[in-house]
């Protein structure tokens, strides 16, 4: 029986998910749960035709929803999934599009089975372009639960789609919240590292799709607002935090091109 589930959720995007289907690899097995956020019927993932697309020891469920919801609604209607089903130690998180590397999982299940303290643990993280797939720029978020929970006060030094975390979280802190649009896994990675154990793998491990279509292109305003809310609802009335205000509401003044441009500057190898 497999220690980890792969939760992907989906929409409308086939070619990317095969792609992210076919990095998904683990010598001793390993389960995938796709929530189709309520896709078009030309877009629909079919298991017939997906698992094509498998490796071995890999297994695919596909959970349908018959609207589109929205990431954190479809992300929550998986997590009552795989409770209703509760066979598995741990859930990992990766995007439509993106990739990982070989023996990711592996890695970060012998992680949290020698840091029993610890309940979610990341990587660092490459952005590709998604049409020529180089390298856009990378973040090496802290490593250690301290560094990173002071490091919550700025941003999210839990990158979603690197994520694994405990199924007992779940159980104790709740799934995703839904007032904080487009930033629900900041919220949740935030609440999470108040009330327990984080930490990151120093390995670049996934590598996230670039895409100007993306939700933290096309819904940036918006995803501004909530991380805002999502520092005053959870830091510490500390030096991070008064910091931090005015260092986002500035970001948020500037256009997407020029945070681009910032991103390759900073955050690159």
């Amino acid at each position: 029986m497999s220690k980890t589930v792969v939760l992907i959720p989906y929409f409308n995007n086939l070619l990317c998910l095969i792609r992210t289907l076919q990095s998904i690899k683990h010598k001793l097995g390993i389960d995938v749960l796709v929530v189709d956020d309520g896709s078009d019927k030309n877009q629909a993932p079919i298991m017939s035709v997906l698992s094509n697309f498998l490796n071995k020891g890999v297994s695919l469920e596909i959970l349908k929803l018959n609207n589109n919801r929205g990431i954190a609604e479809a992300l929550n209607s998986g997590l009552d999934y795989i409770l209703k089903k509760g066979k598995h130690k741990f859930i990992a998180r990766i995007d439509t599009g993106d990739v990982c590397v070989r023996n990711r999982f592996k890695i970060q299940e012998d992680f949290l089975l020698e840091n029993k303290e610890v309940d979610v643990v990341g990587s660092w993280v490459n952005w590709l372009d998604c049409d020529s797939g180089n390298q856009v720029f990378c973040k090496k978020p802290p490593t250690t639960h301290e560094k990173i929970k002071k490091q919550m006060s700025v941003r999210c030094s839990i990158i979603h789609p690197s994520a694994m975390y405990r199924l007992s979280v779940v159980k104790t802190v709740g799934k995703y919240p839904l007032k904080y649009e487009a930033a629900e896994d900041y919220a949740y990675f935030f609440n999470i590292a108040n009330k327990g154990k984080v930490a990151n793998i120093p390995k670049f491990l996934t590598s996230v799709e670039h895409n100007p279509l993306g939700i933290s292109i096309t819904k940036r305003k918006q995803q501004s607002k909530s991380k805002l809310k999502v520092i005053i609802d959870h830091s510490s009335k500390n030096l991070n935090f008064f910091y931090s205000v005015p260092y986002n509401l500035f970001l948020m003044s500037l256009p997407t091109s020029a945070i681009l441009k910032m991103k390759m500057k900073i955050f690159k190898n």
